[in-house]
């Protein structure tokens, strides 16, 4: 069974400093990654793949568009940068040769320092599917580990790369590390990206088949987990039992427009299967280039952002870190208000397929758990915070009280008039009391506006720290 069309889309998340914001913009355009405009697009996706700026612009909602869609350059927006490649490169595995051409990649700078870097990838048209699927499998591994993943390189314009982080870091975007939030200093063990899972990219791929091809759920189960070939060199399938399989495509394809066109979602990626004639196909395609990049674009966005609010809270030194509690509250309170919406898409399709990214990434779950443990944080810290100043208030009462018994009438008034040392030495017991009282009462108030000092200046430099770092 063969592949007419294949088309690959990988999603590389990164956590970049907002702070440089304009610095890394003016370097992506040192690289020819131009802010990406509408009908620019058509040198992106390869021959004979056409984009509705129309259908695109009426299938999201006005306040979506206007953060996703918006052509103006903002942090507050998605600012989609794009450079057109069209490099030739060939993946080497144990059993395949899969010619590629990496037509044209993406960094998109989300905001609240979230990016999110997109690789489109065309294989050689009419292709054996069991080679298209081992490529998706080993191209999404950023560094392969296990055994299942090793043995692989890509040949890319005369060079040889061992994996796909080389090609990213070296030819694709070699500046893009340089602006990663650097996570060593909360946890010694993790450098960037610490909400990366399994250090697997996303992935989004377009498979057309032929007319008369069957797709049925074995091939749908088989291109949801990504199964090419096993180690004889096989058609392989993760997965031995029937009810399992069908139970999973139940849960994870929708099929509108079955049995001519299927969308599976699931933790390894959104893969479209259709077997429609050559002029649908091309709808179809242009269709997963736009509308289907751009969904799977603002549900991982949550997911991301909901995985680094999770991070940073689970790193907090609980008794110390109020105000990086107060800045996470402010963070997902404002990226609730902006940005979270359990709607997305004005066309039943589209709040359809949402539904399948909500809960294949748990965002809903995610949510919840974020804003509830950090609400909890702040609440156990605010009832810390109101515990310190009552006894500090207890304090100083007592202190009041005696030195305010004794001070007024014995030491006071003494005070404000010229005093001896041999009237001091004078003193009587309650005189030495009350004197010793009102000392340590100005010590301790003075004590206490150098500590408020001090910490609100550590506060204030903290914040400033915090911002540039992100």
């Amino acid at each position: 069974m063969n592949s007419l069309k294949t088309h690959y889309v990988f999603y590389y998340p990164f956590n970049y400093r907002q702070y440089h914001f304009e610095k890394f913009e003016q370097l992506l355009k040192q690289h020819h990654f131009y802010h990406f405009k509408m009908g620019y697009e058509d040198t992106l996706y390869g021959e004979d793949v056409e984009v509705s700026h129309q259908l695109l612009k009426q299938f999201y909602y006005p306040f979506i568009e206007e953060k996703l869609l918006n052509d103006d350059v903002s942090h507050l927006h998605f600012n989609r940068y794009s450079k057109k490649i069209q490099g030739q490169g060939v993946m080497v595995t144990q059993f395949d040769e899969i010619p590629f051409t990496l037509l044209s990649a993406d960094v998109n700078l989300c905001p609240f320092g979230i990016g999110i870097a997109a690789i489109r990838i065309q294989l050689e048209d009419d292709i054996d599917v069991n080679a298209a699927l081992s490529f998706g499998h080993y191209f999404r591994v950023l560094q392969p580990k296990i055994d299942e993943e090793l043995g692989v390189t890509i040949q890319y314009e005369d060079f040889t790369f061992e994996n796909t982080e080389e090609l990213l870091f070296k030819k694709i975007a070699p500046f893009l590390e340089d602006f990663f939030v650097d996570y060593s200093a909360i946890h010694k063990n993790i450098s960037k990206i610490p909400f990366f899972e399994d250090e697997r990219m996303y992935v989004s791929a377009f498979f057309h088949f032929d007319e008369n091809t069957k797709i049925d759920e074995f091939l749908l189960y088989r291109a949801g987990q990504l199964n090419g070939r096993d180690r004889n060199g096989d058609p392989y399938i993760s997965s031995t039992n029937e009810e399992y399989i069908k139970r999973f495509i139940d849960e994870h394809t929708y099929q509108r427009w079955a049995p001519r066109f299927y969308t599976i979602t699931t933790l390894q990626g959104q893969i479209q299967l259709t077997n429609v004639d050559e002029e649908s196909m091309k709808k179809y395609l242009g269709s997963f280039h736009s509308i289907s990049y751009y969904t799977l674009l603002i549900h991982y966005f949550y997911k991301l952002m909901l995985l680094k609010l999770i991070f940073e809270h689970s790193e907090l030194k609980f008794s110390k870190d109020k105000d990086i509690v107060e800045e996470l509250i402010e963070q997902i309170t404002k990226f609730a208000s902006r940005y979270y919406f359990t709607e997305v898409s004005v066309r039943t399709e589209g709040k359809e397929i949402s539904q399948y990214f909500r809960k294949v990434f748990r965002i809903d779950g995610l949510y919840h758990e974020t804003k509830e443990t950090l609400d909890e944080l702040y609440r156990i810290q605010e009832d810390r915070s109101a515990d310190r100043l009552n006894k500090l208030i207890f304090i100083l009462t007592i202190f009041s009280m005696i030195s305010g018994i004794y001070g007024m009438n014995l030491v006071i008034e003494m005070l404000g008039e010229p005093i001896q040392l041999s009237d001091i030495v004078d003193f009587t017991l309650f005189e030495w009391i009350a004197l010793i009282l009102a000392m340590l009462g100005l010590f301790t108030m003075a004590a206490l506006i150098i500590n408020q000092l001090f910490n609100f200046t550590t506060s204030i430099y903290g914040k400033v720290r915090r911002k540039r770092q992100r």
